[in-house]
């Protein structure tokens, strides 16, 4: 999507602002508001449709679906804001679902052109970040699905950097480095070593 395409959804939203505005003092119709609403929402299918990645991990598609789900939703709640005549409430609903747009197209972008999955994270509000952790993980080994959690939100990380994060002790030491073996030899995870021959592990999945 192009930056005017853009700029075209934000003149739309002020509209928006604008007509609630009016409708508050009866110098427009709820009907109006309603109308609006309806062709910002075709924009953002627009959007959408242009922004599409062609291939996708389960971890990037999970974090697009929750951010589509969250402007979804809230475009439903002001819809019913305008219909009951809730208009102040509105104006703010307004404002909020600019941002999460904002959001989404950032968030979409970086996806098409192939950011790491760390970095999408990075971009992520924190009531989107669940990582899919693979079932086979999670069946097998609660430990293994925490450390695999953990790097693919990090990108990657050595091995004290995990056992600090997850507050690894001497009791869980032990589980917790079967766990790291587990994941480097099903595939999951992969060992590189630093010039000072520390261990970093990166989500190969």
């Amino acid at each position: 999507m192009s930056t005017a395409q853009l700029n075209i959804i934000n003149a739309s939203i002020r509209d928006l602002l604008n007509t609630l505005d009016k409708v508050k003092r009866g110098e427009a119709r709820k009907e109006d508001a309603l109308k609006i609403l309806d062709e910002l929402e075709n924009q953002i299918d627009i959007m959408l449709s242009q922004l599409a990645p062609e291939r996708i991990t389960d971890e990037r598609f999970n974090a697009a679906v929750r951010a589509l789900r969250d402007v979804a939703e809230k475009f439903r709640s002001l819809r019913e804001s305008i219909v009951f005549a809730r208009y102040t409430h509105a104006k703010r609903q307004v404002l909020d679902i600019q941002e999460s747009i904002r959001h989404t197209y950032r968030l979409l972008t970086l996806i098409r052109a192939g950011a790491p999955t760390a970095l999408i994270f990075q971009v992520t509000p924190q009531y989107l970040r669940e990582v899919a952790v693979p079932e086979a993980i999670v069946y097998s080994n609660p430990m293994a699905a925490q450390i695999y959690n953990a790097l693919v939100r990090k990108g990657e990380a050595g091995v004290e950097e995990l056992a600090l994060e997850l507050k690894i002790n001497d009791e869980t030491r032990e589980e917790f480095n079967r766990a790291i073996a587990q994941l480097i030899s099903t595939g999951y995870v992969r060992p590189y070593f630093t010039s000072d021959n520390k261990m970093i592990l990166r989500p190969a999945r």
